[in-house]
């Protein structure tokens, strides 16, 4: 079997994870945001032909870009925003930012969010030194729970990240879940990183929150479970709130496309391949930011949210 061979089956996950769906007799896939339509299929020398078009009245705009069988689900998330960008000149303009590269220091971005160095440092600092933050109640909370386990007293972490309503169902049925979340961690290791974790690392972030697809948890939804998990596996399982999915969602740069009933586990291991991007490319500044905390210590992952927290926010929001 040819060494392309792999890559050629598996391009159509890759594209459904960003929210491609078949489309026609002729294997195309294909995928909207607002007024933006996109189509792939394999074009029969060794690519896929990825087509463009904005469907809006007042523009004809249509293009095709040919990619690798192996694109990533970055790379096709980002040439969707770059086409909606297209189709849409005056929302780059309202929103641009400083083209972030991995050697510009003085800028921080967090998904589709890019913020001074200056500024990032400052929120944390903040955030870490301050007495009305959930650092370092949160990251200090029960710091004894064995790793494997989710025991009660764990259930009750949400509400020190800000999480104002907990209820009685959502606490009676995670327990009852108990058991299938503590096999699904069995197979992280403690020590486990998402800066260096592989996409088929990302499966078992899938089988963690997919306990939320129907019939789900009664009131609770992906921040409350994210909330539970991370202390987990800090350095690995991401943290996740209104404000973080605006860093990720929202605005023509957000490297995660909005997909109504996506399902929680494929939503999760999108939202981890960002962060993660997030962390490899500035590795170093999340590092210098970790290193603020001092006790506890947090993990660089913790380090993204605490930014993330404060770009997707505003001021007047209560502290968390």
């Amino acid at each position: 079997m040819s060494k392309g061979a792999p890559a050629a089956r598996n391009w159509r996950h890759t594209f459904e994870v960003v929210g491609f769906r078949p489309s026609g007799q002729f294997g195309a896939m294909r995928a909207r945001v607002e007024d933006v339509d996109a189509t792939v299929l394999e074009d029969g020398l060794g690519r896929l032909s990825m087509t463009f078009t904005h469907v809006g009245r007042r523009s004809a705009m249509q293009y095709e870009v040919a990619v690798p069988f192996d694109v990533t689900v970055q790379q096709v998330a980002r040439l969707m925003a770059s086409a909606f960008e297209r189709a849409h000149p005056e929302t780059r303009e309202k929103t641009a930012t400083p083209d972030l590269s991995a050697v510009d220091h003085n800028f921080v971005r967090v998904g589709g969010v890019v913020v001074e160095r200056e500024q990032a440092f400052a929120w944390a600092h903040e955030y870490l030194t301050g007495s009305s933050w959930a650092y370092p109640g949160y990251d200090a909370y029960y710091a004894r729970s064995d790793p494997q386990r989710i025991e009660d007293a764990d259930l009750l972490a949400p509400v020190l990240l800000n999480v104002s309503r907990l209820t009685l169902k959502a606490y009676y049925g995670l327990q009852k879940h108990r058991e299938r979340l503590q096999d699904c961690l069995a197979a992280i290791p403690e020590d486990a990183e998402l800066i260096s974790a592989g996409d088929h690392d990302l499966e078992t972030i899938r089988k963690l929150f997919a306990v939320l697809n129907a019939p789900g948890i009664p009131d609770v939804q992906g921040t409350i479970l994210a909330k539970i998990l991370h202390r987990k596996r800090p350095a690995f399982i991401p943290l996740y709130d209104e404000r973080v999915r605006r860093c990720y969602q929202v605005g023509p740069r957000a490297p995660l496309p909005v997909r109504r009933r996506r399902p929680w586990g494929e939503f999760f291991v999108t939202l981890a391949m960002a962060m993660r991007s997030d962390l490899v490319d500035q590795r170093d500044t999340w590092t210098e930011i970790a290193n603020l905390a001092t006790s506890p210590r947090i993990s660089l992952l913790r380090a993204l949210d605490i930014v993330a927290w404060r770009a997707g926010g505003v001021d007047s929001a209560p502290h968390r």
